[in-house]
């Protein structure tokens, strides 16, 4: 099975100048707007909305999210929600360690939970690698003779 696309900023692959801007144009205009990235109604418990903002509040500066990734935050925040849950669980009874459905439920939100990661380029090495993008942006910007240049 292919692996899913992630976004150009996060990619190890390496790209020209000229297919590192066409793909983040076009990402870019993919992804749309962000100034809807709420909780869907109905969807999410108390907990889960906590979570839920905590992700867009953490990944607000990176400007990674769009409102088209509302529902993919909603099923991760689920997911770590559920996780946390059965670690409770086990935590205050630790023989439910044996327990076959708590364990397939375990496994099915971790895969879930990576999965979502994995969708919005979550990962440590993606956010590592958007700290560089951005440091060298910046950096771009702040460079005088580069300005001298762009004129």
């Amino acid at each position: 099975m292919a692996r899913p696309s992630k976004p150009v900023a996060v990619m190890v692959k390496n790209l020209t100048k000229e297919e590192i801007e066409a793909r983040q144009e076009t990402e870019k205009n993919l992804r749309g707007q962000a100034d809807k990235i709420v909780p869907p109604r109905g969807m999410l418990n108390n907990n889960q909305k906590k979570i839920f903002n905590y992700i867009v509040g953490e990944l607000k500066a990176s400007e990674v999210l769009g409102n088209l990734d509302v529902y993919v935050l909603a099923k991760c925040s689920v997911s770590i929600d559920r996780m946390l849950d059965i670690e409770r669980q086990i935590n205050e009874r630790p023989n439910l360690m044996k327990d076959k459905d708590l364990r397939l439920a375990n496994d099915y939100y971790t895969k879930t939970f990576f999965r979502t990661c994995n969708e919005l380029g979550l990962s440590p090495q993606s956010r590592a690698k958007l700290g560089n993008i951005n440091l060298q942006a910046k950096q771009e910007q702040e460079d005088p003779l580069l300005e001298v240049l762009r004129k």
